[in-house]
C-alpha cells in the first residue's frame, strides 16, 4: 500500500511539474530548441535524404549473373549447354557513379539542414509575434485598469457634486474602446499560440504556450564584410550547390567511362550424345564495343547539370552579398528606431499624462485633454512593442541570410 501511495505521489508531482513548465514563459532560444525533429515536417526532410542514400546503393550494385540452358540437335547429335555469364565492371564507371551519388547525398543533407534552419526561423518569427501580442495584452490591461480607476474616481466626484456626469461617461466610453482593442489582441495572441504549437510534436495545447518578453539589450551588429564572409562560408544551401557541382563533374567522368568496353565472362558445361568424352567445358569472354552508343546524351546531361548548379551558385553568392548588406542596414535602422523611441517618446508620454492629471485635478484642463494624454501614453507603449517586434524580425531575417547567430 505504501509503495502504491508513493507512486501516486510521484505521478501527481510529475503532472503538476509538467503543467507548471507548460505555463512558464519560454525564451526565444528555448522555443527554437524545442522544435521537434519527430514532427511531420522534419520527417519529410529526413525522407528526402534517405532517397539520396538509396541512389548510392543503386549506383554501387554489381550486375546480376545470367544463366543460360540450351540444347542443339543436328543429324542425330544432341548437345546440351549450361552457361553462366557475369559482366565485370572493371572500367571504374561504377565507383565514379557511386562517388557522384554520394555527393548528391551530401547535397541532400545540407539542403535538409537548410530546411530545418528555415523552420527554426519561422518558429522564431512566430515566437516574436506571440511575445509582442502578449505584451500588448498586458499594456492594454494596464491601460484599461487605469481608465476604470479614473471612471470610478469621477463617479464618486459626481455623486459628491465635484464633477460633471459628462466626464464620467467620457471616461467609461474610452474604457470601452480599450476593452474592444483588448479583445482583438487576445484573438491575435491565440492565433500566435496556435502557430507556435504547430512546430512541436506532439502538438501541445496552444493555450499553455507563453512567450517571455523580447530582449532589447543586445550587442552591436557585426560588420557587413564579416557577415558576408560568414554567409559564404556557412550557408547550407550554398554548400549544397558546391556538392551538386562536384556530383555533376563525377557524372561527366562516369559517362566518359562508358566508352571503355566492359568485359563479360561466360563459363559453363557442355554435354554431347556421341563420342567417348561426352562432357566438356565452355569458357568465353565478351565485350561491348561502343560503336553506336557513345554516351553522348549522358555526358551532355551531366555537363548541363554542372553548368546549372554553377550558375545557381554564382547567383546565390551575388544575392548573398547584396541581401546581407541590405538586411544588416535594415536591422540597424530598426534597432535605432526602437531605441530612440524608448528613450524619447515613452518617457515624454508618461510625463504628459502626469501633467494632464495634475492639471485636470486643479481644474485647468478638461476631461478630453486628460483622456488624450491617457491614450497617448498607452499608444506610445504599444508603438514601442511594435518597434521591438520589427527589430527582432529584422535580426532574425539577417540570421537567416548569414547563417550566423546574432540574437544570443
Amino acid at each position: 500500500m505504501s509503495r502504491r501511495l508513493s507512486l501516486c505521489i510521484v505521478f501527481c508531482w510529475s503532472l503538476a511539474s509538467g503543467a507548471a513548465l507548460a505555463q512558464s514563459p519560454m525564451t526565444e532560444s528555448e522555443a527554437a530548441a524545442r522544435l521537434s525533429l519527430e514532427s511531420p515536417r522534419a520527417r519529410a526532410v529526413a525522407a528526402e535524404v534517405d532517397l539520396a542514400r538509396a541512389a548510392v546503393a543503386a549506383a554501387g550494385r554489381w550486375p546480376n549473373p545470367t544463366v543460360t540452358a540450351s540444347r542443339e540437335s543436328v543429324a542425330g547429335v544432341r548437345e546440351d549447354f549450361l552457361l553462366v555469364s557475369q559482366a565485370l565492371p572493371v572500367t571504374g564507371r561504377r565507383s565514379l557513379a557511386t562517388a557522384s551519388a554520394q555527393e548528391q547525398v551530401r547535397s541532400a543533407e545540407l539542403r535538409a539542414a537548410d530546411v530545418l534552419r528555415r523552420l527554426r526561423v519561422d518558429l522564431r518569427h512566430a515566437f516574436v509575434d506571440l511575445s509582442v501580442e502578449e505584451a500588448r495584452q498586458r499594456e492594454l490591461v494596464t491601460a484599461l485598469e487605469a481608465l476604470q480607476s479614473l471612471a470610478g474616481v469621477l463617479e464618486r466626484r459626481e455623486k459628491a457634486g465635484d464633477a460633471a456626469g459628462f466626464d464620467r461617461l467620457r471616461a467609461e466610453r474610452e474604457a470601452l474602446d480599450v476593452a474592444s482593442m483588448l479583445g482583438d489582441v487576445k484573438a491575435r495572441r491565440a492565433r500566435a499560440q496556435g502557430l507556435v504549437a504547430s512546430f512541436y510534436f506532439p502538438v501541445p495545447d496552444p493555450s499553455t504556450l507563453h512567450a517571455a518578453p523580447l530582449v532589447t539589450d543586445r550587442p552591436a551588429l557585426p560588420p557587413a564584410d564579416e557577415l558576408v564572409a560568414n554567409a559564404e562560408d556557412r550557408r547550407p544551401d550554398l554548400r549544397a550547390l558546391e556538392r551538386e557541382i562536384e556530383s555533376a563533374r563525377l557524372a561527366v567522368r562516369t559517362a566518359s567511362r562508358s566508352l571503355r568496353p566492359e568485359p563479360a565472362i561466360v563459363a559453363g558445361l557442355k554435354t554431347s550424345s556421341v563420342g567417348a568424352d561426352r562432357r566438356g567445358s565452355v569458357l568465353s569472354v565478351l565485350a561491348t564495343i561502343p560503336v553506336f552508343d557513345r554516351a553522348r546524351p549522358e555526358r551532355a546531361e551531366a555537363a548541363a547539370r554542372e553548368r546549372l548548379a554553377a550558375a545557381r551558385r554564382d547567383a546565390l553568392r551575388a544575392e548573398i552579398v547584396a541581401t546581407v548588406r541590405g538586411l544588416r542596414l535594415a536591422a540597424q535602422e530598426r534597432r535605432a528606431a526602437a531605441d530612440d523611441y524608448r528613450r524619447e517618446a515613452v518617457p515624454r508620454s508618461d510625463e504628459l499624462r502626469r501633467i494632464a492629471q495634475v492639471s485636470y485635478d486643479a481644474g485647468e484642463r478638461g476631461i478630453l485633454e486628460l483622456l488624450d494624454a491617457y491614450r497617448s501614453a498607452a499608444d506610445a507603449r504599444l508603438r514601442l512593442l511594435e518597434l521591438d517586434g520589427l527589430s527582432a524580425a529584422a535580426e532574425i531575417d539577417l540570421e537567416l541570410a548569414t547563417g550566423m547567430e546574432i540574437r544570443k
